[in-house]
């Protein structure tokens, strides 16, 4: 239970704020800490504590700076160092965050926490027996942590020393029956030797305990096909099928009955659904003022997109390469609703540039010129295919998808990032587009009307992408939907929404259960008189409601939407309601595969 504090008990706040740490709460342990700090400005414990919520919000800056203030008022205060060094590693500066658990490591020589964080640093920087070492060290310090086994684990995997790994994994299992991540990593562990059975088991506790195994695969290895190529052997069929990706069954566009020729028919359902959604709005690129396009082609990437150090030392040799550095997204970074950038620049080198007047620039891309001297076209050699006026496109608002995907995966970007030809541009201020752009309804238009691949995945096509109807809504309709849009950018950007842990499956579900909601105000947007006529209704309801908009949700913004989503959520609710007995609608069950 949570008590009233002594309004100058700066401890009492620090206290606190790590109490809400722990639970997740991140906004309220900020604001807890800033006012201790507020109390005793001089605080370095509080300084340190709000560094790492900061740091496990993704503002790996601002963690950095509060364990700078922090070391800067106690310079023999080991845990800023271990902390500052945790934000350098998540931002990929390995050499600095190495040099902070040192540091930490000398001031407290038995901290754990310091030497397993330096075992990840060495291991991601590809050291693995120096990583053996820091694991082994931590382990010896407290033999009741799973994660360091875990990770030594990963290590002996990835030195094909299997038997070690799987002793790894076994122990980490030990210590923690519920690490989904290591009955994963051990049944990965157990396909080398062919033990089929029990990479089967431990596949299927991994999933049971919430792991999404085929993506962890896929990250790994791209498919089943790649890793036995790679391992010179076959995985067993039952198991292969556990780590193989579905093909796309959800939207077929044909009866299981054949023609005269033995052709599958096509169904009339799906035929006259198709046709009803294309009759029911404008096409979007008739809708849309600007035109929606690809990024520009980078290759070779590894000459024009460059890494935040290397773009710190190109503006150190000369400012004038600050002018021509634009933060860049590659498709691999978006997900479903935001972009999350990887620290990447591009070297915006276009058509007619005046290489000269960047000199820093210019020799970087000498190191390159081989490579960018064999390219085809009509460019310099030190120019990207992309002409001058190209940045008005990545400046003003947008929707980006990447040009690959499984599932709808458009996101909002306001920041104006450079992408890469490996995204698709859709230029507008309207974000409620997103929440229709990645309804289910469009994703079953846009897989009737574009060649779907038998890999199970869409690719963004222009030409498809223009005959997406946009229904005739009202300005209040489409403020709601971009209501939901802008609750569900935030939410993904939550590390307990996304997080494997079972003590936050709750708002991992919160957030589907948005998206399920505005799921359900575009099937009202589209098919708004078979709703109407099944007593359906999504936007009435929500209206009803009142919802605050996210800039105005004062305070902890997760507790105020497990509010919200707890409300929509209960039984009775009509939205609940409707959502349950949605697929009672005929073309919803076409569109979900029902009929």
């Amino acid at each position: 239970m949570i008590t009233m504090p002594d309004p100058q008990d700066h401890v009492f706040y620090n206290n606190r704020g790590i109490d809400y740490g722990e639970k997740g709460e991140y906004d309220l342990a900020i604001k807890d800490f800033t006012k201790a700090i507020e109390l005793k400005p001089d605080y370095a414990i509080a300084y340190n504590n709000r560094g790492a919520v900061y740091r496990s919000k993704g503002k790996h800056d601002l963690a950095i700076q509060d364990c700078n203030k922090a070391i800067q008022l106690k310079s023999d205060y080991a845990e800023p160092y271990s902390n500052r060094g945790a934000a350098y590693r998540n931002k990929g500066d390995y050499d600095r965050a190495i040099r902070d658990y040192d540091r930490a490591i000398k001031l407290k020589p038995n901290f754990v926490q310091a030497y397993y964080n330096r075992g990840l640093a060495y291991h991601e920087k590809g050291e693995l027996d120096i990583a053996i070492k820091n694991y082994n060290k931590a382990i010896a310090l407290n033999p009741k942590l799973a994660h360091p086994y875990n990770n030594r684990g990963n290590v002996h995997l990835q030195k094909r020393d299997f038997d070690s790994a799987i002793e790894d994994y076994s122990k980490a299992i030990e210590l923690n029956p519920e690490l989904g991540l290591a009955y994963y990593n051990r049944s990965e562990a157990w396909l080398h030797p062919k033990e089929w059975d029990k990479a089967k088991t431990d596949l299927t506790v991994a999933k049971k305990l919430g792991m999404d195994i085929i993506a962890a695969f896929h990250n790994a290895y791209k498919d089943v096909e790649t890793f036995e190529k790679r391992k010179g052997f076959k995985v067993r069929d039952d198991v292969a099928l556990m780590l193989t990706q579905r093909r796309r069954n959800r939207y077929p566009k044909t009866l299981k009955i054949l023609d005269a020729d033995g052709k599958p028919l096509e169904s009339p359902n799906v035929v006259n659904l198709r046709e009803q959604l294309r009759n029911t709005g404008t096409p979007l690129g008739k809708y849309l003022k600007a035109k929606s396009t690809f990024g520009i082609n980078t290759a070779p990437t590894e000459a024009f997109v460059v890494d935040k150090a290397t773009r710190s030392n190109l503006i150190a040799a000369h400012p004038s390469s600050a002018d021509i550095l634009k933060p860049f997204l590659h498709g691999r970074d978006l997900r479903r609703w935001h972009a999350e950038p990887q620290g990447k620049w591009l070297i915006f080198a276009h058509r007619g540039i005046a290489i000269n007047e960047y000199p820093a620039i210019l020799k970087y891309l000498e190191k390159h010129k081989d490579a960018l001297s064999k390219r085809a076209g009509k460019q310099a050699w030190y120019e990207l295919q992309a002409a001058c006026s190209d940045p008005e496109r990545f400046a003003q608002p947008k929707l980006v998808c990447p040009n690959l995907y499984e599932h709808q995966t458009f996101a909002v970007d306001t920041a104006g990032f450079y992408c890469g030809n490996t995204a698709y541009l859709i230029p507008t201020e309207e974000t409620w587009l997103c929440g229709l752009l990645n309804s289910r309804v469009v994703e079953w238009f846009y897989s009737q009307v574009s060649n779907q691949l038998t890999i199970d995945y869409l690719r963004a096509r222009s030409g498809y992408m223009q005959q997406i109807p946009v229904p005739d809504i009202t300005s209040t309709q489409k403020a709601l939907i971009g209501q939901f849009v802008a609750y569900l950018i935030y939410l993904q950007q939550q590390p307990t929404t996304n997080s494997n842990d079972l003590a936050h499956a709750r708002d991992a579900i919160m957030l589907r259960y948005f998206e399920r909601i505005i799921d359900g105000m575009i099937y009202e947007s589209y098919l708004p008189d078979e709703l109407h006529k099944g007593r359906k209704h999504f936007f009435q309801p929500l209206r009803d409601e009142q919802l605050p908009q996210l800039e105005d949700i004062q305070g902890d913004k997760m507790s105020a939407f497990r509010d919200i989503f707890e409300h929509l959520h209960e039984r009775k609710h009509p939205v609940a309601v409707n959502l349950f007995f949605l697929d009672s609608v005929k073309p919803v069950r076409i569109i979900q595969g029902k009929l």
